[in-house]
């Protein structure tokens, strides 16, 4: 009796390839149509014309085994797929395919959205689909109008969607799912608008979308695991490996944009926790169901807030999708295990109870004029007369401060290794005149315009929040201590007649625009600093002070 023979990697001049012929009995049902086959955490579309034939992209040949494993089970479960023909989704199946396409785009921009117009044109077009007006020809009836439009709109990425997760749709089942997909990418789009925007209040989380269940399979459908088993062990990813060649690849190149150290502490600590939880940091043997465990044990437990638990999940969740773009085809070639782990839901503070009090802010700025700590003396004042972030200017180092005519400025700005919420929100912003009044330049030029070192020790936010809690006795438990500025100083702006590109722009939010009219050269810089003098005072006691004592000490 012959053996049969194991399909394997072939080598075709110094590049490994998969290759393997179509299964007699689905032959034809699959000539010409497209299969998604995962390459290193990469899926590759190939029209099926023969032979499937794939590159592995590696000239290794134990590399090129570990890659092929996945990729051919990949192709084995289309295969399977293809034997159990189209099904019908439920309207639960498809909403929650709708869910993890949003989630996935939301996820894919969290850290670097683009700018503003791009979103507005994507949002404009979206809305055009929605509405019937993207059919490549008018048709009869509204209805018609819409389901062309929304096919020419939605129907690739859907198609990518159910191609990288196996699964054929029953032509019945698709323009609901179109309708859903449409529906859940244009709150996609207005998501990463607001962060566009500068605006991060809506991180994406909700529990509107179920979790995907396969339909019932008979043994001749059966798809095969996620995680095929191949001759050979995979290699060990953990949660750390994954965040360092992250970091790394950040910060590779001339004009690299680093991840944020609060950023990168946020995803170590949170992955920390999910891995002492289930026992070990190995990202490869990571199932939902461990996922779902871990939530329903935070939820248990109630120390933490619904929101804070959702966060924690979509930070994992986020890891382990940079672990599949980096590593090997083998990690999760059917989708992020945690993407199908329904976050908790929660209520959303209003930003009005995030927002100081006046007497708040009194109290914080009162009581920091007796603090000695430099964070604690000045970090709350620089956030009150910019409605900057607190990790924002807890990086200003000396040089950062400059002088036009009569006016003080400093730059937040990600040069010299410091690092913005987005790329959009460099900036130049005027010292109040109240700072000044306070001694702030007679802090800066005391430091030397030459000293390299930030003003600020590490971890000012958290120390500054501590100390509002704590040491002022602020105890109300829906204000942001440090953010709370941010709210603040724009309904300020807003009483004192500020113009509306002048506030976005100090503050950061103007998202790089044309509204953004100052900033692109120092001769704004003047009226800047004018339209920063119309906020109000904080305190009554504040006694003016010269501007310009100091410029020389700085120059």
């Amino acid at each position: 009796m012959s053996r049969i023979r194991m399909p394997k990697p072939i080598l075709i001049g110094s590049t490994y390839y998969l290759r393997v012929h179509v299964p007699v009995d689905v032959a034809e049902k699959v000539k010409g149509t497209v299969i998604s086959v995962p390459v290193e955490g990469v899926f590759r579309s190939v029209t099926i014309k023969g032979p499937v034939k794939v590159s592995l992209r590696t000239k290794d040949g134990a590399e090129a085994k570990r890659r092929f494993a996945t990729a051919y089970a990949a192709v084995e479960a289309h295969w399977e797929a293809i034997r159990s023909g189209p099904e019908p989704l439920t309207h639960k199946q498809s909403l929650a395919l709708a869910g993890a396409l949003r989630a996935a785009w939301i996820d894919a921009w969290d850290e670097e959205p683009g700018n503003v117009e791009m979103w507005e044109k994507v949002q404009k077009t979206d809305m055009a689909a929605l509405d019937g007006r993207l059919s490549p020809m008018p048709l009869i009836g509204k209805e018609a109008n819409v389901a062309a439009s929304l096919e020419r709109r939605f129907g690739g990425m859907t198609d990518a969607l159910l191609r990288a997760k196996g699964i054929l749709v029953a032509d019945e089942s698709r323009p609901r799912l179109l309708q859903h997909v449409a529906e859940a990418m244009t709150d996609a789009g207005r998501i990463n608008l607001a962060k566009a925007s500068g605006d991060y209040s809506d991180d994406g989380t909700t529990n509107k979308y179920p979790e995907y269940v396969e339909p019932a399979k008979t043994n001749k459908g059966q798809r095969p695991s996620a995680k095929p088993t191949t001759d050979k062990a995979a290699p060990s990813i953990t949660f750390g490996s994954v965040i360092d060649d992250w970091a790394a690849s950040r910060a590779s190149g001339r004009d690299a944009t680093p991840l944020r150290p609060s950023t990168e502490r946020k995803y170590r600590l949170h992955t920390a926790a999910f891995a002492e939880f289930r026992g070990n940091d190995d990202v490869t043997t990571v199932t939902a169901q461990e996922g779902k465990a871990w939530r329903d044990a935070m939820l248990a437990e109630a120390k933490l807030s619904n929101s804070t638990i959702a966060q924690y999940i979509q930070n994992v969740r986020t890891v382990i999708t940079r672990g599949i773009i980096q590593h090997t085809g083998e990690l999760f070639p059917y989708g992020n295990p945690l993407g199908i782990v329904e976050l908790p839901s929660h209520a959303p503070v209003p930003s009005d109870q995030r927002t100081l009090t006046l007497k708040e802010a009194e109290a914080i700025l009162r009581a920091a004029r007796k603090e000695l700590r430099p964070d604690l003396r000045w970090l709350p004042w620089l956030c009150a007369y910019s409605g900057a972030r607190i990790n924002e200017v807890a990086q200003l180092r000396p040089g950062d401060f400059f002088h036009i005519g009569g006016d003080w400025f400093y730059r937040l700005t990600t040069m010299g290794g410091k690092t913005l919420k987005n790329w959009n929100s460099e900036r130049r912003v005027p010292v109040h005149p109240d700072l000044i009044a306070e001694g702030l330049i007679d802090f800066v030029t005391g430091h030397g315009g030459n000293d390299p070192n930030p003003m600020f020790p590490r971890r000012s936010g958290s120390n500054v929040s501590t100390w509002v809690r704590e040491d002022v006795g602020l105890k109300r438990k829906e204000m942001a201590p440090s953010h709370g500025w941010r709210h603040l100083f724009e309904d300020k702006a807003l009483v004192a007649g500020m113009s509306d590109a002048a506030r976005l722009y100090i503050t950061g939010r103007s998202g790089g625009g044309s509204s953004a009219g100052y900033g692109k050269s120092e001769v704004m810089l003047p009226g800047l600093a004018k339209e920063m003098r119309k906020i109000a005072a904080f305190l009554s006691d504040i006694a003016p002070k010269e501007a310009t004592d100091h410029k020389e000490k700085l120059a």
